[in-house]
């Protein structure tokens, strides 16, 4: 093939007489035809040197960059659908210039459209041969919000090379709400707030577990939200109807509002008068889309009702003056952070067998429905209007911020506690065992010792600033 393309290449550089005749057509058939040999030989030079050169050397920085140094900390993620936690720990850990590793099993992961020299990214396919690689991950700490890694049933085990598998959650939530195991393989726990402890706790013992470490951080998540919703208000106004709007946001399967209670709540809501938004969680668009379609053709034509489809629900929570939900999450995202009640849909208990809240007689969950709001049973549904209104009047924005305060640690700067205590836990599972000797003798120093070497660091620091200014101070007059 190659002497093919040469010969064609010669022949056309070929200029002695011909002494024929060529008619216009056949001499322009016969032009497109070499320029086109030529163009497809440069597009074949060209594709071999690229994967020949180009492509061995990504495939190397790509191999370097997620085998490379095992002292950074490391983030791994699900993909697109937790960046709002990831996100607010991904932009302090470039502001304070730290180098760490961000692994995803999603291509569309917003983190990898990121470039920054101390963000070392990288996607691993969501099948065996991916799942086997982590296995094989060697770092100091790793950060995740997955709650089953090394769990019976999920593909991904504990990788044996990391020192320190921390956990932190994606929701206003405790570990009750997981199912069995789920945190069995975590060393540490990452809690919103102090009474996470108490759950965390009650499961080690009823199985035998060792004791996590257990740090109260905050939730990352929340303070995306709180940006979000600062940023919207800037550029907002106030609302253009005096109608009281009512948000309702069911979780997804036998778990949801609308597939225990059908919408009929909706209806009512309609006909008094109230704008309502739906919005539903995610995965219903995926694991019941036929339910979906049910639930669009039985509230279209109703007055003053919108679907809400946004990739984040700040602009449907900042115009609610009050959610309808069941036992969803969102409950508490949208009563600590817009600071507004919460109608709580009443849902059967399903068995807990599978739950680590088989373990528990009541949840943090259960207690805090009527700190948010009011219970709806399936008995007082058909009033549900009246409800709104008697709950919208009863709640004061103090009670809110009160209980913001009692179970959200670090609010608004979470990231930054986080990022700390990564930065840590890096630096001292990196230290050899040399090191470590050093750092146990340094810790066994008296009280007294410790203060005065301590003044001595101090004073060295102090002695190398002075030097550094007359050397400067030298050059200039020089």
């Amino acid at each position: 093939m190659l002497r093919v393309f040469v010969l064609l290449l010669l022949s056309a550089g070929y200029s002695g007489n011909a002494y024929a005749y060529l008619d216009p057509a056949s001499g322009n058939a016969l032009a497109s035809f070499f320029i086109a040999i030529f163009g497809s030989a440069v597009f074949f030079f060209k594709t071999l040197f690229y994967k020949i050169f180009a492509h061995s050397s990504y495939k190397t920085q790509s191999n370097k960059d997620f085998a490379s140094d095992s002292k950074m900390p490391v983030l791994f993620s699900e993909g697109e659908m937790y960046w709002a936690t990831f996100r607010p720990i991904v932009e302090e850990l470039i502001r304070r210039k730290i180098h760490f590793r961000y692994i995803t099993l999603d291509v569309h992961d917003p983190a990898l459209a990121i470039d920054n020299d101390r963000m070392h990214s990288k996607r691993i396919s969501k099948n065996k041969l991916g799942f086997t690689k982590l296995a094989g991950l060697e770092a100091p700490v790793m950060l995740s919000t997955t709650p089953n890694i090394g769990s019976q049933g999920y593909p991904m085990q504990r990788p044996k090379g990391v020192k320190n598998l921390v956990h932190v959650f994606h929701a206003l939530v405790d570990v009750s709400c997981y199912r069995k195991g789920s945190l069995d393989f975590y060393d540490s726990v990452l809690l919103v707030g102090e009474h996470e402890a108490e759950s965390i706790r009650l499961v080690e013992s009823a199985r035998g577990l060792s004791a996590k470490d257990l740090i109260v951080a905050g939730l990352p998540c929340l303070d995306d939200l709180s940006r979000q919703k600062e940023e919207l208000c800037k550029g907002s106004s106030a609302k253009d109807d005096a109608l009281i709007t009512v948000l309702v946001a069911p979780s997804w399967g036998t778990k949801g509002c609308f597939t225990e209670h059908g919408t009929g709540f909706v209806k009512t809501l309609s006909r008094a008068g109230y704008k309502v938004i739906i919005r539903l969680h995610p995965h219903s668009f995926i694991f019941e889309p036929e339910s979906v379609d049910k639930w669009r053709l039985e509230t279209q034509e109703l007055d003053n009702v919108r679907w809400d489809n946004e990739a984040q629900g700040t602009i449907a929570m900042s115009e609610a003056d009050i959610l309808i939900s069941d036992a969803s999450s969102i409950r508490f995202d949208f009563s600590f952070l817009y600071e507004k009640p919460v109608l709580s849909l009443e849902i059967p208990r399903e068995s807990r067998s599978m739950f680590e809240s088989d373990y528990m007689d009541v949840t943090w969950a259960d207690t805090m429905v009527e700190e948010i709001g009011v219970w709806v049973t399936s008995e007082n549904l058909g009033v549900i209007d009246e409800i709104v209104k008697d709950t919208i009047s009863s709640f004061v924005t103090e009670t809110f911020v009160g209980l913001r305060n009692r179970y959200v640690g670090n609010f608004k700067h979470s990231s930054a506690v986080i990022v700390e205590y990564l930065e840590q836990q890096a630096k001292f599972l990196s230290l050899t065992a040399d090191q470590l000797e050093q750092q146990a003798k340094f810790l066994s120093l008296s009280a007294d010792q410790l203060v005065s070497r301590r003044r001595i660091e101090e004073l060295e620091s102090q002695v190398d600033e002075l030097r550094s200014l007359l050397s400067s101070h030298s050059e200039r007059e020089s």
